[in-house]
């Protein structure tokens, strides 16, 4: 038996029941821990033994020792503490990571930081021949910027700021000229996906709700070859470190993703072949469960829904595995180009694109396939449409999991309906709190008495009974706020963790319990992604996904769970990140090392 201590401090064991397998040879053991096994037949345990990729025993320090041997390696956690692996059912890992690249512009409070801070990233890099940057927000300028401002930082080559969401983009006069735009370049959906004009049709600098991705191609800033695998390498182990195993990948978001029967399909291939690969050399290190993206007002559902059954043929492991889709039928509400059912407190009222009856039948087509689907809903009239799409897909098929992701503004007529339905949600706890503005461009755009009775509900349905998860939503927030206990911390706050100043909102709903948080991040997590049969709980014969916390979330202060570490991630029997200040072993099979990611 090869023996291995954590550093540090006392013992303490909590009485536990036991189950097990019938007895065989573990090839790992953790004891003397604090186990939250999120199995409400077994909630706390003192050890857990794994053989090969499963969990062969969850119970007492006593009971385990019947599974210890010479060729086992055990851990004594000295009373720290194991929770099943993180599971996040909406981020973007897979090709996002050239949206966050370039100057990190989220920091800054005003236009001139911004523009000083573009500019000294532009001198330090001569060599660049396109500029890019991702962070700045409307609503702490003011209003959109234009591209004569961002010439003053960049005047001699292309330059590309994406805003805080990842919707909208602003560019340099050289990028205009680089990728051909003009007065006469046509808009994709007019009052949806458009360049910002002057009043004799000139693009004026910004490009909304994804207007920009061509010309993000056009200037030269996006190779797919090595963006997506470069995304992966990097975004992927960074999860690992922060306790993740399993990610629902909602939409490969590259610049070709409205090109739906096009360069989406084609960069999906392309990715999964790449992840195949990695699964094939045992060297993917989070369950993987791609969705490919319906985002375009012509395309067609059934098509699409086509594209999706022959690419679930072709993968459909425990690892690697198409099971559903994604719709993205919307703007930006901050952008006021998300549809709401009664307009903006300007006048405006946004608009789709993709239509409410094309949202229907892509859940139904869906839905006669056995694939479930998930919807970006980040406004009342897209709520509305998402629901009555899910609820036609339940009347295909009654086992039906499709859900409304986001969940950010729904009339209560439809949180009624909701709740009725038991329709899941996963929601991204930060983008309805007072990060970036949120709160105060609510109030400015949507009013008080929406914000009080629409705005940020997901709470409310976990508290209903609906199925409730919770992610961060890489890149549409940086990744230093990835991490699933920087997420539980918002959820449980409703405050962000990195800013002394933030105060919680809406000031109106309750939070959720750490215990509700939790779950949201890991059993409910799975049972969205139909593997609750084999993740998301410590439970003997499910797959061997953990992860070692140094101190119990459950007896922290909500305030301060983002800072608990994160000691060691295991999935499928196999630590994909150890913390090496933590850790005393340096023999473990597939262990890639990763520099400790802290939230600021």
């Amino acid at each position: 038996m090869r023996y291995s201590k954590f550093l540090a401090v006392s013992v303490l064991l909590i009485g536990a029941t036991s189950t097990s397998f019938a007895q065989e040879a573990a090839d790992i053991v953790f004891t003397n821990a604090k186990v939250y096994t999120v199995n409400e037949d077994q909630p706390w345990a003192e050890a857990v033994a794994v053989a090969g990729n499963k969990i062969v025993y969850v119970g007492d320090a006593e009971g385990v020792k019947a599974y210890l041997g010479d060729d086992v390696e055990v851990y004594d956690l000295a009373g720290r503490t194991i929770l099943p692996g993180f599971i996040s059912a909406h981020d973007h890992f897979i090709s996002s990571n050239w949206t966050i690249g370039g100057v990190q512009l989220f920091e800054y409070d005003t236009k001139e930081e911004v523009l000083r801070a573009i500019k000294e990233y532009a001198e330090a890099n001569p060599d660049l021949k396109v500029i890019r940057g991702v962070g700045w927000s409307a609503g702490k300028f003011g209003g959109n910027p234009l591209a004569t401002e961002l010439d003053e930082a960049v005047p001699d080559r292309p330059a590309i700021m994406l805003d805080f969401t990842i919707h909208d983009a602003w560019l340099n006069t050289k990028a205009f000229e680089a990728g051909g735009v003009t007065k006469d370049s046509p808009d994709k959906l007019e009052g949806v996906s458009f360049w910002e004009r002057d009043e004799d049709g000139n693009p004026t600098g910004v490009g909304v709700e994804g207007q920009w991705m061509k010309t993000f191609v056009d200037i030269g800033a996006w190779d797919a070859d090595t963006m997506i695998p470069e995304s992966i390498n990097k975004l992927f182990p960074l999860a690992a470190s922060n306790g993740l195993t399993a990610v629902q990948n909602t939409g490969i978001v590259t610049p070709n993703v409205t090109d739906t029967h096009g360069g989406m399909e084609s960069d999906f291939e392309a990715a999964l072949e790449y992840l195949h690969g990695l699964e094939e050399n045992g060297e993917l290190v989070l369950r993987t469960f791609p969705q490919p993206m319906f985002k375009n007002i012509n395309a067609d559902p059934k098509r699409f829904i086509d594209f999706t059954v022959k690419m679930r043929d072709k993968y459909n492991s425990d690892m690697l595995r198409v099971q559903s889709i994604k719709i993205h039928p919307e703007g930006n509400w901050v952008a006021e180009v998300a549809p709401f059912l009664e307009p903006y407190e300007s006048g405006k009222t946004g608009s789709f694109n993709v239509r409410p009856d094309t949202i229907k039948d892509v859940f139904v087509e869906a839905a006669k396939q056995n694939i479930d689907g998930a919807a970006h809903s980040d406004s009342s009239g897209t709520a509305r449409a998402v629901i009555d799409g899910i609820i036609a897909a339940k009347e295909v098929d009654p086992n039906s999991r499709s859900a409304i992701h986001h969940a950010t503004w729904i009339h209560p007529d439809d949180q009624k309906k909701m709740i009725e339905n038991k329709i899941p949600v996963n929601a991204t706890p930060s983008f309805t709190t007072d990060w970036s503005n949120t709160d105060k461009d609510a109030l400015r755009l949507l009013g008080e008495k929406r914000v009080e009775t629409m705005f940020g509900k997901y709470q409310d349905f976990a508290r209903a009974g609906n199925s409730v998860s919770i992610a961060s939503d890489v890149p549409s927030t940086p990744a230093v706020m990835q991490a699933p206990m920087y997420v539980i911390e918002v959820a449980t706050t409703n405050v962000q963790p990195e800013d002394p100043n933030s105060k919680a909102f809406p000031p109106n709903v309750e939070p959720m319990t750490i215990e509700q948080a939790i779950r949201s991040h890991t059993i409910e997590a799975a049972w969205q992604m139909r593997m609750e049969d084999k993740i998301g709980s410590l439970e003997v014969g499910k797959l061997a996904d953990l992860v070692v916390l140094d101190r119990n979330p459950l007896e922290e202060d909500p305030s301060d769970l983002a800072d608990v570490e994160v000691i060691a991630t295991m999935m499928d029997g196999r630590f994909t990140y150890v913390n090496s200040e933590w850790l005393q072993r340096e023999d473990l099979w597939g262990l890639r090392p990763h520099p400790r990611r802290t939230v600021p």
